[in-house]
């Protein structure tokens, strides 16, 4: 009866890690569609991102996604880094998933 009991507490905290698991791998790939939809626009807008922060939300699997989109400068001035970071819930410390990316000046100066 032992041996029974301590497989079935055994298997129970299996199947409860393994649903974790799962949970956690399904937000960070919705955290990071988001994220690439959000670079997506970065990259179609007509004007080149100004540097700095800016935050929004998405709707995508029936919940709200908070992002937080960071471009800043890099060594090249035709060039800009943004930073993607989704969270799940506006107040999260960690984020869920962060995603970079580089967007190029569209209007670059001729020679």
């Amino acid at each position: 009866m032992a041996i029974f009991g301590y497989a079935a507490v055994s298997l129970i905290t299996n199947m409860a890690q393994y649903q974790s698991a799962q949970l956690n791998a399904t937000q960070r790939t919705v955290a990071h569609w988001v994220a690439m939809n959000e670079m997506a626009k970065a990259r179609l807008e007509k004007e080149w991102p100004n540097i700095g922060v800016t935050r929004g939300s998405a709707e995508m699997a029936s919940k709200t996604w908070y992002w937080l989109r960071t471009v800043s400068k890099t060594t090249e001035k035709d060039l800009r880094q943004i930073e993607i970071e989704v969270r799940l819930e506006q107040d999260d410390e960690l984020a869920t998933t962060r995603f970079v990316g580089f967007i190029a000046n569209k209007v670059v100066a001729k020679p």
